[in-house]
């Protein structure tokens, strides 16, 4: 008689419990079928009125080639009218492998604007068009888009503000062409629902053209070739009648010429893509070959008695190579340095 009571007790709990447990999961539902699709703020979440945006670049590091990234430090501030609008809460750096946000500054204008600051510390995915390597110049793009579709937010450029340091950090690279601009993005999908498939977002769009500064990028990256060419060279000068001392210098080439080759495929993405580093490796190799031809064909020559056939072969082939080789290279060089930024 007394067990009764408690188990009807309990039984009564539990189907309390599964009610209340069925109400509060169908909360989320409800609520989820009230909202309206795409990225719209909730009521009161957006700005009154286009958010004024600012940069000040101050560096940028780390081109690295083969990462397909650079490093971008910044300056990035907001002024806007409306207190539940937080544009930090849900800052978007397009591309950015990583990026760290520091609050500097926020406050209330005399204006009644709200008023921010930040620090904005960013590794950004990029094409980097090494045809021209390493005489490149890139133009680098940084894109901060809105959180919500350009009904509710749109950005508006502070260009009287924004500007790049005049003593940026950036090592081995010059920077120019500072430039901001705002446009709407449209993505191609509709990301699963046919109402936004004509979303669009205001986005800030901050370039900047980085441009190497000095010619010791050229030597340092092509000093091997340089010195397999040379030795190729000097071995033409050699009397044909020393085959050991030609074959060691044509072994101290092939040393040179295969140690740069590692040292520019760990510098850019592939060779395929910079000619100047393509044109450099066949004609080391080719000069190389020819050398090593014109020493084997002349020890046969002044083994069959025709010392002075072989020296004139040894003469006329070296002078040709040295011209061609010369030539060649020019052209490439002038074509290098007279490369445009990407676009």
């Amino acid at each position: 008689m007394v067990t009764k009571p408690k188990s009807a007790a309990l039984r009564c709990a539990f189907r309390v419990l599964a009610i209340a447990s069925l109400c509060l999961a169908a909360l989320p539902v409800a609520h989820a079928q009230q909202m309206a699709p795409g990225r719209i703020p909730a009521p009161g979440a957006s700005p009154a009125g286009p958010v004024k945006i600012g940069v000040y670049l101050f560096a940028i590091q780390e081109l690295d080639f083969s990462k397909h990234t650079f490093h971008p430090k910044f300056e990035v501030w907001f002024r806007w009218r409306g207190d539940a609008f937080d544009p930090l809460a849900n800052l978007h750096v397009v591309g950015a492998r990583s990026q760290t946000v520091v609050l500097e500054d926020r406050r209330k204008l005399a204006n009644g604007e709200n008023y921010a600051v930040a620090r904005i510390d960013a590794v950004i995915n990029a094409t980097f068009d090494t045809s021209a390597f390493p005489f490149e110049r890139h133009r680098l793009q940084i894109e901060i888009e809105s959180p919500y579709e350009d009904d509710y937010l749109v950005y508006e450029v502070d260009r009287d503000a924004s500007m790049l340091d005049p003593d940026a950090f950036s090592p081995g690279w010059h920077l120019s062409g500072f430039h901001l601009s705002e446009y709407r993005k449209q993505y191609a999908t509709s990301f699963g629902l046919s109402e936004r498939s004509n979303d669009r977002y205001s986005t800030l769009l901050v370039e900047v053209v980085g441009q190497r500064t000095s010619w010791r990028a050229a030597v340092d990256y092509f000093i091997g070739f340089m010195v397999c060419v040379l030795l190729c060279l000097v071995g033409y000068f050699v009397p044909t009648n020393m085959l050991q001392v030609r074959t060691t210098l044509a072994t101290s080439a092939t040393f040179a010429a295969i140690g740069n080759k590692y040292v520019v495929n760990s510098l850019t993405e592939t060779s395929f893509t910079t000619p100047l580093v393509n044109v450099a490796v066949v004609t080391s190799f080719a000069m190389l070959l020819i050398f090593i031809s014109v020493s084997i064909r002349c020890e046969w020559l002044n083994r069959g008695g025709q010392p002075a056939r072989a020296a004139r072969l040894n003469r006329n082939v070296g002078m040709g190579a040295a011209v061609s080789y010369g030539l060649l290279m020019a052209f490439f060089f002038w074509r290098a340095l007279t490369a445009i930024p990407a676009q």
